[in-house]
């Protein structure tokens, strides 16, 4: 009996010591992967609701349309996978497609044609995404159009989600 007593504590150390399960994912990133979002401004002006999904805890892809265009492009997320990390710093690149109506002051009024514009948006930002997966962003960013007319300007975003 005193030896399936031995038995039996030794199965319990051996359980407890090597057996659980890895714990220590703590960051909601890691866990959270495949979100939506509604964004104000952003790679498509005005307004845009976009899919991202987590690659892991780290490396973000992100698709989205907004009312004058769509967009697509990846984001680089600072924090390891066994910190909380809620809020973090990021920084990205996505590219886009919009078209706007050609608007000419000068004549009074659109001249009928529409300008077609390639985009690429450059952010840099800060998340806060709770342990349930609610986030919001904010982030600055440097806005390029190609194309029909080629302008660069400082930019920003504010995006709210959810990721499951």
């Amino acid at each position: 009996m005193k030896k399936y007593g031995l038995l039996f504590l030794w199965f319990l150390v051996v359980h407890f010591s090597f057996g659980q399960e890895n714990t220590t994912v703590r960051n909601p990133r890691a866990f959270y992967k495949i979100g939506y979002d509604i964004r104000l401004l952003g790679p498509t002006p005005l307004l845009s609701v976009s899919m991202n999904y987590f690659v892991n805890q780290n490396v973000n892809l992100e698709a989205g349309i907004g009312l004058i265009g769509a967009f697509g492009g990846i984001e680089y997320y600072l924090g390891k996978k066994e910190k909380r990390n809620l809020t973090v710093p990021y920084a990205g690149l996505k590219v886009g497609y919009m078209t706007l109506p050609d608007i000419d002051p000068a004549l009074g009024g659109s001249s009928g044609a529409w300008g077609k514009f390639a985009t690429v948006y450059l952010p840099v930002g800060v998340q806060l995404m709770t342990m349930n997966g609610f986030h919001i962003s904010l982030e600055g960013a440097l806005f390029a159009t190609f194309g029909y007319n080629r302008i660069a300007s400082p930019w920003g975003s504010l995006k709210i989600g959810k990721n499951f």
